[in-house]
């Protein structure tokens, strides 16, 4: 996944990378620092879940669709 793609979701809500961070910490215990995440997202090392619970706190979900 893109890290402009995931930088652009945090854009569009107005949030900052610090900001989604707190999130992830307080929802999910998160113990990275606000550094390594934001490096996780530059070198693009973000895991699954990771992703999924950063969709999360943003307000989205990730659902696999079949395609026809």
């Amino acid at each position: 996944m893109k890290k402009n793609f995931i930088k652009g979701y945090i854009a569009q809500n107005n949030l900052s990378i610090k900001e989604v961070h707190s999130r992830l910490i307080e929802k999910y215990g998160w113990s990275d620092t606000v550094q390594n995440f934001n490096t996780k997202i530059n070198r693009q090392t973000l895991k699954y879940n990771e992703i999924l619970q950063i969709a999360d706190v943003l307000g989205y979900k990730i659902e696999w669709v079949e395609k026809h």
